[in-house]
């Protein structure tokens, strides 16, 4: 049982909305099924709703209760904070470096574009909708390859620098449905969305045209 006074102490802004929250557990579930956990872990797991019952059925309370659950099994069984490192929905806290932004809210960082994916590479699957094959051919060729094919499936790519200018790159249609929207919240001195044609080579940042917001 989840001592109340840690769940009262949970900012309402740091909770996922339930699409995330259910990426989470469909992550998890799928984390299951390949690997070996503790007993404690496996039962954790088991009992969580399923994606869709996150999604459709349950109140902002007991979503609030299912992030405390969540994010203890993600801190111990992928070694990682989700308010962290993973999800920033409202970007309010400095940001510095290499990360992939995601619809959901969803957000993974590491030293280059390239090693977040191999890193994270189920939740990518999960949240993009991949192919989880698909992925690991692109994972085998050139860096600007399996680049344009996560931006080809909906996800931005974000580098923030020392100075705090924060550039971004998406497809057109990334733009149109969230990306710009997302964007738009970050509290940086400078914004630089490069939008890619997909018809067009892809050539690292020096593709797309830049729009500045």
């Amino acid at each position: 049982m989840m001592k109340i006074n840690k769940i009262a102490s949970i900012n309402e802004k740091d909770i996922p909305e339930p699409g995330a929250l259910a990426a989470y557990v469909k992550v998890l579930k799928l984390y299951l099924d390949d690997n070996t956990v503790t007993p404690k872990f496996k039962r954790l797991i088991e009992n969580l709703p399923s994606p869709r019952t996150v999604k459709s059925k349950l109140s902002w309370e007991e979503c609030k209760i299912l992030f405390i659950t969540i994010n203890y099994l993600w801190k111990n069984i992928i070694g990682k904070d989700i308010l962290e490192e993973n999800y920033i929905d409202e970007p309010k806290q400095e940001l510095l470096g290499n990360y992939w932004l995601f619809k959901n809210g969803i957000m993974i960082n590491g030293e280059n574009h390239y090693t977040a994916i191999e890193r994270d590479s189920s939740l990518v699957i999960t949240v993009l909708g991949l192919n989880g094959i698909t992925l690991q051919y692109y994972l085998s060729t050139s860096p600007n390859k399996l680049i344009n094919y996560i931006l080809k499936n909906g996800g931005v790519r974000v580098f923030i620098n020392a100075d705090n200018k924060g550039f971004f790159q998406m497809t057109e249609k990334t733009y149109a449905q969230w990306g710009r929207g997302k964007v738009r919240k970050y509290d940086l001195k400078t914004k630089i969305v490069r939008i890619i044609d997909l018809k067009m080579p892809y050539n690292g940042w020096k593709s797309g045209i830049p729009i500045k917001l």
